[in-house]
């Protein structure tokens, strides 16, 4: 399959969105995701890597932002394929002694 074969030679990882007042940055991700898709536009892969203590409700957002993009155009709500083919993941712990941060 070309999209397997595509998606194993093309590996992006994100930049860090700080969170904003309001809390997580979902419409920075939205946003940032729809540069990487922009660029790779054959990828229909990604893969979402949880700390031990993120709650559900964040978990299905991330998954919302990273499936979808939706666009509003007068009044009318449409939807874009960004990364349909989702998996889910534990995060690699971070090592404080080796200068990581939580």
């Amino acid at each position: 399959d070309r999209r397997s074969n595509f998606a194993a030679e093309s590996t992006v990882q994100l930049a860090p969105l700080p969170s904003t007042a309001a809390g997580y940055d979902f419409d920075g991700l939205a946003a940032y995701l729809q540069r990487v898709k922009v660029k790779f536009p054959e990828m229909t892969a990604a893969t979402i890597l949880l700390e031990p203590d993120t709650p559900y409700d964040t978990l299905v957002q991330v998954m919302d932002k990273v499936r979808v993009l939706e666009v509003s155009n007068g009044g009318q709500t449409a939807q874009a394929e960004l990364f349909p083919d989702i998996s889910i993941g534990d995060a690699p712990a971070i090592d404080d002694a080796k200068g990581g941060s939580p």
